[in-house]
């Protein structure tokens, strides 16, 4: 059997597992990673929340991955020139 549990990680995020369970009904495994995190448990639920909503939203509109032309994000006058620094000698100057 299994299920999906919410289970509080290491680094205090709540996460959404999938949950092995063996035939006495004691966890076995869980995944590796979390399906979804969250910062607290009403934060996970929101996220749920706005997942199942727009996958409702999507239901009769669904994408065929190989077939998604992706457009650029910006233009590219629009992008930021890239700057390079030395974070060692910012501190420096502090």
């Amino acid at each position: 059997m299994w299920n999906y549990r919410i289970i509080k990680t290491s680094s205090d995020n709540y996460g959404l597992f999938e949950v092995i369970y063996n035939d006495d009904g004691e966890i076995s495994a869980h995944t590796e990673n979390a399906e979804v995190l969250g910062e607290s448990p009403k934060d996970l639920m929101d996220t749920l929340r706005l997942m199942l909503g727009d996958a409702e939203k999507s239901y009769y509109n669904i994408l065929n991955e190989n077939e998604i032309k992706f457009a650029p994000l910006c233009e590219d006058h629009d992008k930021e020139e890239f700057i390079d620094f030395n974070l060692d000698e910012l501190n420096q100057d502090l």
